[in-house]
């Protein structure tokens, strides 16, 4: 909430789009129907609703679930999600980090002195360069990136050329320092060679602009940085994306595949598979996928339906599963840069009274997990320390603005003298989005506003709707942590409210006061006053009505017998936080 949800900890889910769709390219050996022989090795089929779109996702553009998922293990880094229970799980095969001091915050980094790109330039100083250049938001966002918690308070590393040790010196506090280096996913070195050939420099040159903060130099470099890697058509030149980690990019059918093989180069310990293919299968075909053999590992939004035919599936032999938690909500974003609600509170109060937030998880959540109830709590999910104060705190308002009440709605159109404003919902094209999208337009119409609900499959996409920001409500999901730092930047002011200036504030909200508290947070290391800040800016984003929450999403995946070792993980890193380990029994 990877948009799927920050340097960020946190994706827009793609979700449920969970991160989309059919026949895979390569040929009949890449649907994995009894195992699969790629070069005479293993192959593991996974299915996402959403295609791939982009090797580099450390932008504020590619930041969704489907890119992180498919870069998760080709440029890895010192930390990811995973262990079972979404944990922050330190990768010593890349690194080792240790915090030095407290006053001020020292954090040193060791890369290992074997970590090299799949072409075999090592991993050393000009990559830390390039990430802290683009995740501090050095040169006033030059290098476009998700957000900047914390980086942008730290001192450049004093690194030189072949250096594999930097260190992140703080200005300040910060209580998720552990989680603020280079990570795997949304947060990850990306090659700086590559970068520097590309803006027509020397890895020397361009690690000298770096350092100068040359901005005329780094020009070509970051618009390639930026827009270079976008995935239309076919992959890149093999040379343009090296791997980083223990899977490499090896193929790509638009709107059908993306193929990972293993890295023969890699350092660290090598995949248990030789190939991962992910498909891209809407969701409400995926568990005939995974029954035909097509596929062999599925994590949809479970909908009734859904779950019904997973069940049905498992009584049959040959398939497990599992449903759980997930670090995962669904809600209503505005949209304050254009459109009817950017200056009007009270349009957005309307319409927040008209949302059947109660029918929509009636319908739909309640039938899949009977205890579900409306979220309330943007941040905080309702398992982590903090949800009850936070709940508390934003009682009056959730109750006033968010039950549904389309008399009073309809008096403030008609207050206002609004009454058929025309409102473009936009999300993503699934089922249950679409569902609770006729919902909305049912009540909101109902009180006077004139909803066009459309959804679209490149919704997510660098030009879809969220990016351009052409929505005045968009609908989607966040995918966090039990990070503070991880949500963010999706209510700091941003500098530019463009696709790559945003970061993961798409409706480019923007309060003084909050970012205030933001800071604030970030500088707290007791769990009370880091509770109470938060219910404070929950109450603040309640009576802005920045956004309307919906519901937590419940998790399910399913999955062949004959693969091993898949462990469902809540968190945004998802089923695939081991994908390495998979293997076929």
């Amino acid at each position: 909430m990877t948009r799927f949800g920050t340097t960020s900890k946190i994706l827009a889910a793609t979700l449920g789009g969970a991160l989309v769709l059919s026949a895979c390219g390569g040929g009949d050996d890449d649907g994995g129907d009894d195992g699969g022989n790629a070069a005479g090795g293993s192959v593991i089929t996974l299915a996402e609703a959403q295609p791939f779109q982009s090797y580099n996702n450390t932008t504020a553009a590619a930041n969704s679930s489907m890119n992180s998922t498919v870069m998760n293990w080709v440029i890895t880094g010192f930390w990811y999600f995973g262990g079972g229970d979404g944990a922050l799980t330190p990768n010593e095969e890349f690194g080792t980090y240790e915090k030095t001091s407290d006053d001020p915050l020292t954090v040193e980094y060791h890369i290992n002195e074997e970590a090299a790109w799949s072409d075999g330039e090592p991993i050393d100083c000009d990559d830390v360069l390039l990430w802290w250049t683009a995740q501090s938001g050095a040169m006033d966002g030059l290098f476009s990136a998700i957000g900047t918690e914390g980086i942008e308070n730290t001192e450049m590393p004093d690194c030189q050329p072949g250096d594999k040790s930097f260190t992140l010196v703080y200005d300040q506090p910060f209580a998720d320092w552990a989680a603020n280096g280079p990570s795997h996913g949304n947060e990850s070195f990306m090659p700086a060679h590559v970068v520097a050939e590309q803006g027509g420099l020397s890895t020397e040159e361009f690690l000298t602009a770096l350092q100068e903060q040359d901005r005329d130099a780094l020009e070509e470099a970051a618009q390639f940085f930026n827009e270079g890697w976008v995935i239309e058509g076919s992959l890149p030149d093999p040379s343009l994306i090296p791997s980083a980690g223990p899977y490499m990019l090896s193929d790509f059918v638009e709107g059908q595949s993306v193929t990972l093989t293993r890295n023969e180069n890699y350092w660290g310990t090598p995949g248990a598979a030789d190939t991962i293919v992910i498909r891209t299968i809407p969701e409400e075909g995926q568990v005939q996928a995974l029954q035909n053999g097509e596929v062999d590992v599925i994590h949809p939004q479970p909908t009734v339906d859904l779950v019904s035919q997973i069940e049905q599936a498992a009584q049959a032999g040959n398939i497990e599963y599992e449903v759980g938690d997930q670090y995962t909500y669904e809600h209503l974003d505005f949209n304050f840069d254009e459109g009817v609600f950017a200056d009007n509170l009270e349009l957005r109060r309307a319409f927040s009274l008209c949302v059947p937030r109660e029918q929509i998880v009636e319908n739909l959540i309640r039938p899949v997990v009977p205890d579900a109830e409306v979220k309330n709590v943007r941040n905080v999910a309702p398992w982590d320390p903090g949800y009850d104060i936070a709940e508390e705190a934003v009682a009056e308002q959730a109750t006033e603005y968010g039950t549904q009440d389309i008399e009073r709605a309809r008096e403030i159109l008609e207050q206002e003298d609004a009454v058929g404003t025309t409102v473009r919902l936009q999300t993503l094209d699934i089922q249950r989005r679409n569902d609770t999208g006729q919902m909305i337009k049912a009540a909101c119409d109902e009180a006077g506003f004139n909803v066009e609900f459309s959804s679209d499959a490149d919704f997510f996409d660098t030009s879809g709707g969220l990016s351009q920001g052409t929505f005045d409500v968009a609908m989607y999901a966040w995918i966090g942590s039990s990070l503070v730092s991880g949500w963010l930047s999706t209510y700091a002011t941003v500098d530019e409210c463009s696709a790559a200036g945003k970061g993961n504030n798409n409706g480019c909200y923007s309060n003084p006061e909050v970012d205030e508290l933001l800071e604030e947070v970030m500088l707290t290391t007791e769990p009370e006053e880091t509770h109470r800040i938060v219910a404070d800016i929950e109450r603040i984003l309640w009576e802005d009505m920045v956004t309307i929450p919906l519901f937590q999403h419940p998790g399910i995946t399913a999955w062949s017998s004959q693969v091993e070792n898949v462990v469902p993980d809540p968190s945004q890193t998802g089923v695939v936080w081991n994908m390495p380990e998979w293997s076929k029994a």
